[in-house]
């Protein structure tokens, strides 16, 4: 598996009666409540245009998009104290026990340049007016309906569930997010086919409508937070190698898989077909179609299961790859190891590893180095093993995930556990540093055994814009 976060390319809060933008403030409110009915409403578009280049360029197959995700941390996230107590003014209560929706944006609009939060309408009679706000989204270009949203009309996406008031937003878009990037008829867009220019969330119209002594209020970081916190949206992709070239056991499915490079650079081929050999160089099967996979550019799987009742183990398989690439068709050989079932499956402790004799090392990026954002780096695991003599048939299980802190209390998942790659010649996993925020980072490496796990490694760097931190 692997992330790609796209962020935002511009956000606005439209405040009910009101003619002032805020969208460079760094945080959000969205609110209900008052005799005044003072509803703010938050409108947000997202930046594709790095997450298209990565599928254009091959790097990220979109048949193996697994999900994207909308994040946008609150602003009380880490600050529980503050749960159902009064906000920056005594007349504002951060709202409990409540849902959000989150609505498309029909109508294009700009983001605009203003700063201030104004509430109460009878004070904008002197204010100049800035867009977007409650009634237009460009200069001289009025929502077809006030506040952008029409109750039974306008289009709901999702919804998510606040019981505390501290909680993020998580909220699922996939098929959104898809019909964005590819268009009406791509498999997984069926609950949204229309016109978008982004997103819009709001309470539910009965929270819309309710009134209260006090304002209802929950604050997310916006776009200009100039933090980790920025808010974003998380592209899921399915593409980790997980080869079972050396670790080929009798009985059950296996992957192996096929790695193109032209000139040291991954590229994608056709691949027609591949044939599997016994040992005698008997054609066993031949695998087509949708049965081989293309993971990631230049890398392609096809999953087989040898059965012990009709093979031995201890023997060598052949694979034939047919390729065609530039109107030339060729083919590639490889083999692999059949290894009996019961060095895979067994009833006692023999096959348990003693993570306390393995050691890992980072290659590919440097303790406390500072990165310029942009690149992908590879980075690879040297393993070193204290006592040679464990079982050589077991693969190891190896975990990797990226972190920042918070003061001394609080880790960070930017990418949470994730299974490092396993090839026929190593381990290894992809860092794209393009969308990481500048700022401090960690690199863990954990090692697993079943439930068990034991954290190896930890490395430390940076990442720079330009040569400049995020400060």
């Amino acid at each position: 598996m692997s992330i790609f976060r796209s962020y935002f390319s511009k956000n606005a809060t439209l405040i009910e009666n009101n003619i002032t933008n805020n969208s460079q403030n760094p945080v959000t409110e969205i609110s209900y409540g008052t005799l005044n009915e003072q509803v703010s409403r938050f409108i947000l578009d997202i930046d594709f245009d790095n997450l298209r280049e990565r599928i254009i360029q091959g790097l990220i197959n979109p048949n193996n998009i697994e999900k994207h995700v909308l994040h946008l941390t609150n602003t009380i996230s880490y600050a529980s104290q503050y749960i159902g107590q009064k906000s920056y003014s005594d007349t504002i209560e951060r709202a409990s026990s409540f849902d959000l929706e989150l609505f498309n944006v029909n109508q294009d609009w700009d983001e605009g340049s203003g700063y201030d939060f104004v509430y109460d309408d009878y004070l904008t009679t002197g204010l100049e007016e800035q867009v977007p706000n409650w009634y237009s989204g460009k200069t001289g270009v009025s929502w077809d309906v006030d506040g952008l949203y029409s109750s039974g009309v306008t289009k709901i996406l999702g919804t998510e569930r606040f019981e505390k008031g501290n909680e993020n937003i998580d909220i699922d878009i996939t098929d959104y997010v898809n019909q964005r990037l590819f268009g009406t008829g791509y498999t997984g867009t069926t609950i949204f086919t229309g016109t978008s220019y982004g997103v819009g969330i709001k309470f539910p119209d009965a929270y819309e409508e309710i009134e209260t002594e006090f304002r209802q209020a929950v604050g997310f970081h916006a776009k200009e937070t100039n933090t980790a916190y920025e808010p974003y949206l998380e592209t899921t992709i399915d593409d980790t190698i997980v080869d079972d070239r050396n670790y080929f056991y009798l009985d059950k499915d296996n992957d192996l898989y096929l790695y193109v490079n032209s000139g040291g650079i991954k590229q994608n081929v056709t691949v027609n077909s591949v044939k599997i050999y016994d040992n005698e160089d008997n054609l066993l099967t031949t695998i087509t179609g949708d049965s081989i996979v293309n993971v990631q550019k230049g890398v392609y799987k096809v999953t087989i299961n040898v059965d012990s009742d009709s093979y031995p183990d201890a023997v060598i398989f052949r694979d034939e790859w047919s390729i065609t690439n530039n109107n030339r068709e060729t083919t590639h050989d490889g083999e692999f190891y059949l290894i009996s079932q019961d060095k895979y499956l067994t009833f006692d402790q023999s096959n348990q590893i003693v993570m306390d004799n393995y050691y890992f090392y980072f290659w590919g990026i440097g303790e406390r180095e500072k990165i310029r954002n942009g690149g992908i780096r590879k980075i690879k695991l040297t393993i070193k093993e204290l006592y040679p003599n464990q079982n050589i048939f077991l693969p190891l299980d190896i975990e990797y995930r990226l972190f920042m802190t918070v003061g001394s209390k609080y880790e960070v998942d930017i990418i949470p556990f994730t299974q490092v790659n396993r090839t026929n010649s190593g381990y290894y996993f992809n860092l794209d540093t393009s969308w990481l925020i500048p700022q401090d980072y960690k690199l863990q490496i954990r090692l697993k055994n079943g439930d068990y796990y034991e954290n190896k490694e930890t490395l430390s760097f940076t990442v720079v814009n330009d040569g400049i931190l995020n400060v």
